[in-house]
């Protein structure tokens, strides 16, 4: 486990969706924690959690149907989830950004690369100035008038305007290795290529200066040599701007690039948390043995593939047992009648599993 002092500190945190299907058990009594300066991959199938645990951390769950039955967020010691939303929002973008999947959807298409960079350094500048007023929405969002009573009458929204903010945007560009800045600030997301939408994501992201930046399978969308390049990049900057990355990721291979810790999820469950290197030379649970073994070498001359038997667990439909015991080869009596809990079962590393003890 890494040394480092404790900046986020996740505890017993369960999450249920309300759908016409019945209550899905998306996150079930998850408890992480993440270091100052850490990379940590949360992997899973798809539906396991991962990204509604993400969505928890910075606020931004739809509620309803989502609701967190019970739990602390802890961030730098401060109970995110017993904070009021003017509260919370003090820590959204500033000290918690995120980094979404699909750049182009999460991108304005009428507004150019470089105002919508200049509204988040706008943002940032502003809750510097008047904390009081954090939370407040962007001028992107929506134009206030004179009449509007929305915001603190002593809190001035000066005019928006990219171009006094130019030198900080190339800055930001530039960070993300952008080669020509000046010309990326006047185009509009769609007039980008896949990896410099991401790019353009990750500067508006970083230009706000988190301490903790969650990546939400930031390179599915992308080629398999610009995903390495934009990973390859967060990883680099994690030491610029002194921040710890989240990432929210389906595939083990891609988080052996860059994580120092690898975190695994099934069905809402923890299933192992380890370092990267002592996952991938001694896993522990089957359904982490199950990912590991799907993960193609490139070599002709190996054996196929060994894809895990079964279905996704139903989280509509509550188990006493291990969700994972109607595809595990190695299922016991127990693991149908009783859920295992998380043991440690050498320094650093955890695994929610019978074969290790009860």
């Amino acid at each position: 486990m890494s040394l480092n002092r404790k900046l986020l500190t996740i505890s017993d945190l369960s999450i249920n969706y309300q759908s016409g299907q019945g209550t899905a058990l998306a996150v079930q009594n998850v408890s992480l924690n993440m270091g100052e300066n850490q990379f940590v991959a949360v992997v899973g199938e798809s539906g396991c959690g991962k990204s509604t645990l993400a969505l928890a951390i910075i606020g931004l769950l739809s509620v309803p149907p989502a609701k967190i039955e019970s739990g602390t967020i802890e961030y730098k010691s401060v109970d995110l989830l017993s904070l009021k939303e003017n509260d919370r929002r003090k820590f959204r973008g500033t000290e918690i950004a995120m980094i979404f999947q699909e750049p182009l959807t999460s991108l304005n298409p009428v507004y150019k690369v470089g105002d919508q960079i200049a509204e988040a350094v706008m943002i940032r500048e502003q809750r510097n100035e008047h904390p009081e007023s954090v939370g407040e929405i962007g001028v992107m969002q929506k134009t206030y008038s004179s009449n509007d009573h929305a915001l603190p009458s002593k809190v001035h929204l000066p005019r928006f305007s990219s171009r006094d903010r130019t030198p900080t945007i190339l800055d930001a560009l530039k960070l993300v290795r952008i080669a020509d800045p000046e010309q990326v600030i006047e185009r509009y997301p769609f007039e980008l290529s896949g990896g410099m939408r991401q790019r353009v994501m990750i500067a508006m992201a970083l230009s706000q200066k988190p301490a903790l930046l969650l990546a939400d399978e930031p390179t599915t969308a992308l080629d398999v040599t610009t995903q390495a390049q934009v990973l390859k990049l967060i990883k680099t900057l994690m030491s610029e701007v002194n921040t710890s990355v989240l990432l929210i990721t389906h595939d083990l291979a891609v988080a052996s690039q860059v994580a120092d810790r690898i975190i695994v999820m099934y069905a809402g469950d923890l299933v192992e948390d380890s370092d990267v290197y002592e996952l991938f030379s001694e896993p522990l649970h089957p359904y982490t043995k199950g990912l590991l073994s799907c993960i193609p070498s490139g070599s002709k001359k190996d054996k196929a593939l060994k894809p895990i038997p079964g279905t996704v667990f139903d989280l509509t439909k509550p188990s006493a047992g291990c969700k994972f015991a109607s595809r595990c080869s190695r299922c016991m009596d127990i693991c149908r009648a009783k859920k295992p809990v998380l043991v440690e079962t050498k320094p650093g590393h955890r695994v929610a599993c019978f074969l290790y003890g009860e």
